[in-house]
């Protein structure tokens, strides 16, 4: 049966809740998809945690039985949501290395139902969790692309996280869309409603982040999140617990796959020792097998003057 986990958290003013709507309807269509099957060697728990503006959001919590500590997972933009993790080995790789994982799906993603573009909220509630279950142990969050840009909007509220990885942030929504229709309709969003823009504002949040160790890493070959956007992003974060990674030769979502010298930064962000996490990172757990991928539709032009992000 699956587990229906109650928190408490602000409430939603209205202005956030229209923008949040507001930006979702403009944005973020055609996101929904799955669900997908989990591989039967990955046991874990099926979970419904509470979203924003009275979202419920599916959520899996592998546990492990000796853990060093919980890593919470923010997806990228993909209809996989929450699988993704999953079928690019992240789940394997990081249970081989002694943690407890949770993922969810972010709304308008997977099988999630209601909310806003006010991720950074869930991601929030879903850190709290993975620390309420975690049982005293280190809590971590690992956020990707979309994810990185929403973990670093949360990252002041996360106050009691160890490690904090920022795979190819950016600074903020009219940053990454950089010119065209799309950047104009942000720019005319942010002037409308500021403190909306100040939520999505991650080269702003991040200077505030309060998690003990950051890792921000970038994609040379990045036409996705070009290098030049996840460089301001680390220059902003607090330089004294940050370490940035570029790695050469490998394309946006490419880098837990083309890099072990990523992988191992990954561990050692959430506190693995150097010689360890440099022989788990030695070798990428294999995927599974992808299953066909979702009909493409006018949303899913892998363009970033088209749509938001990648969303294919």
């Amino acid at each position: 049966m699956e587990r229906k986990v109650q928190l408490s958290g602000a409430g939603n003013e209205r202005e956030k809740d229209f923008v949040g709507r507001l930006a979702r309807r403009l944005f973020f269509s055609n996101r929904r998809g799955g669900p997908w099957p989990v591989p039967a060697h990955l046991q874990h728990e099926a979970l419904t945690l509470p979203g924003n503006s009275g979202a419920r959001l599916p959520a899996r919590w592998f546990p492990h039985d000796r853990p060093r500590g919980a890593v919470v997972l923010a997806h990228p933009d993909r209809r996989y949501a929450q699988h993704w993790f999953v079928r690019e080995g992240w789940v394997d790789f990081l249970h081989q290395a002694g943690f407890e994982v949770l993922t969810f799906d972010f709304p308008a993603y997977g099988r999630s139902e209601g909310g806003t573009t006010f991720f950074h909220e869930d991601l929030v509630t879903a850190a709290r969790f993975a620390h309420q279950e975690a049982g005293g142990f280190p809590v971590h969050v690992v956020g990707v692309s979309l994810g990185a840009f929403v973990a670093a909007n949360a990252s002041p509220r996360l106050d009691f996280v160890e490690g904090l990885v920022l795979e190819s942030p950016y600074p903020s929504n009219s940053a990454w869309f950089g010119s065209g229709p799309h950047y104009r309709l942000v720019k005319t969003l942010d002037a409308l409603f500021p403190s909306a823009a100040a939520a999505f504002n991650a080269e702003r949040n991040i200077t505030k982040a309060a998690a003990r160790r950051l890792l921000v890493a970038a994609a040379t070959r990045d036409t996705i999140t070009p290098v030049a956007l996840t460089r301001a992003v680390a220059a902003a974060a607090p330089q004294d617990r940050t370490r940035y990674l570029e790695v050469t030769d490998v394309d946006h979502l490419g880098l837990f796959a083309g890099s072990s010298a990523y992988r191992q930064a990954v561990l050692e962000t959430l506190g693995v020792p150097a010689a360890e996490a440099a022989a788990l990172a030695a070798s990428h757990p294999a995927t599974e097998s992808a299953p066909p991928h979702p009909a493409p539709s006018k949303g899913d032009v892998p363009a970033r003057q088209q749509v938001p992000l990648e969303a294919v």
